[in-house]
């Protein structure tokens, strides 16, 4: 078993502030997709957005966005997620995830200048896509820079930071909806979305300063840069022993990881120990998308207003305080309990929200009291996506995946997941809008379904991999432990036959930087 506790001391204090520094600085890709969920949801029931960018409706008597329109819109955002996804599996393994997280900054930065100053549908469109393939971008290389320079007593607890920023920022994004959507003029719209061009700019000028992950390099057979990458982002206060062993393991496993599963190719996710790791890593993302979440987030504002829900924008600035509370109440949850139980109660406890909403809706239809009832437990399974399945299913991305396929890995995982969502988004207008299903509340009936069925997937097929370095994840994966004995297999250093210490022994001296060499740089 791995050590549960960590290091500590001053030495190791200061180290994991620079760890959680460049952390979230990378993490300023989240902030955008933060803003730009609470935008694209909240401008749907803006006055002036619907004016310029909606049709005439006769009923009323106004322009709306249509559900075509709301098709549209999601579509091509949507689309230009799995686009980018698809395209960060060659540039992550190939150019490294910095090349990436700079891209994601650089389309994060032109994304709203676009959207802030087209006057057209087709140009809003273009600025869609655009921000829809940054977003891909931020998702495909937060996880994994996260998950590869973090030590595992802290890696938990920085991944399930992700959807924490991303709720913050939602909710930063909602409150300032809420303060400019009386606006007559085009900045009702166009305040919000400039909004979101200081977290790219930051990061477009800090990327100069955060070092590429060492795990990229030691894939790469760069065992030099591997070492100089740990030392940077370790920090001088960090033992240099430590780092050798620490590198030197990676380079080991890695080793072995190429001589048992041959190259890192897009085929190569559908072979041996990684088409379990694929399967297992695209269902989590799966059950993820759908709990219902991109149809609250997408469509909540306008879902609430359809509902009778008075303030609509009010109901989601409280929404997105509980997503915040549910966020602090991931840390506390990751650093306690493992991954399995925190997605097996999330996931009934989302489906208890959704389901409870729904019978209500049944049995007092357009009633006030039905409109309660909605807005308090949708408020419920936003804590409790936000505690669980929101927090922690990055958590579980960036830990199931080997080495060489974490790029590749995450990207098809996105691409899944992307897809799951324009299949969400495209067909909730016509779930519950008055002029098709009109299921309205009832939708909640399709989520709460699917619930059950994650809580006994997860129960069975998920590994346990809290408080594991990612190279004993390897190592269990390797010799294929069952899923529900993870958590208690002892760690031995063997996969199928091979010495992890063998191959430690046999990495060169000349591959490595000495103590002394180090010391005397200094």
């Amino acid at each position: 078993m791995a050590d549960h506790t960590g290091p500590s001391g001053t030495m190791y204090t200061r180290s994991a502030k620079r760890v959680l520094g460049y952390c979230m600085l990378v993490g300023m890709l989240a902030v955008t997709q933060g803003l730009d969920i609470a935008q694209t949801s909240g401008f749907l029931a803006m006055p002036r957005f619907n004016q310029d960018f909606g049709r005439w409706n006769e009923a009323a008597q106004g322009h709306v966005i249509t559900a075509g329109q709301q098709t549209e819109m999601f579509g091509i955002l949507l689309a230009g997620a799995v686009v980018s996804s698809a395209a960060s599996g060659w540039v992550g393994t190939h150019w490294g995830r910095r090349t990436g997280i700079f891209v994601g900054a650089l389309t994060g930065f032109i994304n709203p200048i676009i959207q802030a100053t087209v006057t057209t549908w087709a140009g809003l469109m273009v600025g869609k896509f655009i921000s829809g393939f940054g977003i891909g971008l931020g998702q495909t290389f937060v996880i994994p820079y996260w998950a590869e320079t973090t030590p595992a007593h802290l890696r938990g607890l920085v991944l399930v930071s992700l959807q924490g920023i991303i709720n913050i920022f939602t909710l930063v994004g909602s409150c300032v909806n809420e303060g400019t959507h009386d606006l007559t003029t085009r900045w009702a719209y166009r305040g919000p979305l400039l909004t979101e061009l200081l977290a790219p700019l930051i990061l477009l000028v800090a990327i100069y300063w955060i070092p590429e992950t060492p795990r990229f390099y030691a894939s790469h057979g760069r065992p030099d840069d591997a070492f100089d990458s740990m030392r940077k982002i370790r920090g001088p206060t960090y033992p240099e022993e430590e780092i050798q062993d620490e590198v030197k393991e990676v380079i080991a496993m890695d080793r072995i990881e190429k001589e048992l599963e041959g190259s890192a190719r897009w085929i190569d996710l559908f072979r041996g120990t990684d088409l379990r790791r694929t399967v297992v890593s695209v269902i989590a993302i799966t059950c993820q998308e759908f709990s219902g979440i991109s149809f609250i987030t997408g469509y909540g504002t306008y879902f609430f207003s359809i509902s009778g829900v008075n303030n609509p924008f009010v109901i989601s600035v409280i929404t997105g305080i509980c997503g915040i509370a549910g966020s602090a109440a991931a840390f506390a949850l990751i650093k306690f309990c493992g991954r399995r139980p925190i997605l097996i109660y999330g996931a009934a406890a989302q489906g208890t929200s959704m389901l409870t909403f729904a019978i209500v809706a049944v049995a007092a239809p357009g009633s006030h009291a039905a409109a309660q009832c909605l807005a308090a437990f949708v408020s419920l399974f936003i804590f409790s996506y936000g505690a669980t399945w929101g927090a922690v299913g990055p958590v579980v991305l960036g830990e199931l995946s080997s080495t060489k396929l974490r790029s590749k890995t995450i990207s098809l995982c996105y691409i899944a997941g992307w897809s799951a969502d324009i299949l969400i988004i495209c067909g909730t207008p016509y779930l519950i809008g008055a002029d098709y299903a009109n299921l309205g509340a009832k939708v909640g009936f399709i989520y709460g379904g699917i619930a059950i069925l994650v809580v006994i997937w997860t129960f069975f097929f998920l590994p346990e991999t809290k408080d594991r370095t990612l190279e004993e994840i390897d190592e269990m994966f390797m010799n294929k432990v069952p899923a529900r004995q993870f958590k208690n297999y002892v760690i031995t250093k063997n996969v199928q036959g091979l010495s992890v210490q063998d191959q430690i022994d046999h990495i060169g001296e000349k591959a490595l930087v000495s103590v002394e060499t180090v010391e005397n740089r200094a």
